[in-house]
């Protein structure tokens, strides 16, 4: 089951919490491997930054590619979801994002590509299926992969004529708390796993 994940911070309906839940999601970080995306990175900062209007800009350290918005998980849904995400097998792969676009509905600018690597694809899906599995809403929308680089933005931004033009190269994702932090939030990793290398999955394969 795919989603969608525009509003993946603010999106569940306000029920009342469970005393042992935490607010976490599935992400891919955009600073690993740090060799290939060391570059790309910091681009993408001085992008984000650069575009003129108001709204509230995301911090650096909190860009992140997510792959499916969990909500409130309690301790026992946490266990359950890391044994099972342990099973997974999927490729490592790379993405190219070459597209700047907003949400009006969400008020959110965000970076996406034209096309969506086939794991990607097929992680997300499998992550979203294993929250449903467990009782967690999940949006039942197309998952569009983005980066959200601004939120609260009440209209569209003037925007760069050069499209954006990033390469990252993607070789775990982890499993994220998002804690709140002052007026903001900060996320804080609490479980990663590797993706596949070519050469393992080709030793598996024979």
């Amino acid at each position: 089951m795919s989603h969608h994940s525009g509003t993946h911070h603010s999106g569940q309906p306000d029920f009342p919490h469970p005393p042992d839940s935490r607010r976490m999601f599935f992400a891919l970080p955009l600073t690993e491997p740090p060799a290939a995306n060391q570059a790309p990175y910091q681009r993408l900062c001085q992008l984000k930054d650069a575009i003129p209007g108001k709204g509230r800009t995301i911090p650096d350290a909190n860009l992140h590619l997510t792959l499916a918005f969990l909500g409130q998980v309690t301790d026992e849904q946490n266990r359950q979801l890391v044994a099972a995400v342990s099973q997974l097998a999927i490729p490592a792969f790379s993405m190219h994002f070459n597209l700047l676009r907003y949400w009006k509905r969400s008020r959110v600018l965000w970076l996406g590509g034209d096309t969506c690597p086939e794991p990607l694809g097929r992680l997300a899906e499998q992550l979203s299926q294993l929250a449903l599995d467990l009782g967690l809403i999940q949006d039942a929308r197309r998952y569009t992969p983005h980066i959200t680089l601004r939120k609260n933005l009440r209209q569209r931004p003037v925007l760069p004529d050069e499209p954006p033009d990033f390469l990252f190269h993607f070789q775990r994702f982890g499993l994220y708390i998002s804690e709140p932090d002052g007026p903001g939030v900060r996320y804080r990793l609490a479980n990663q796993w590797p993706l596949i290398q070519p050469e393992i999955a080709e030793q598996d394969s024979e």
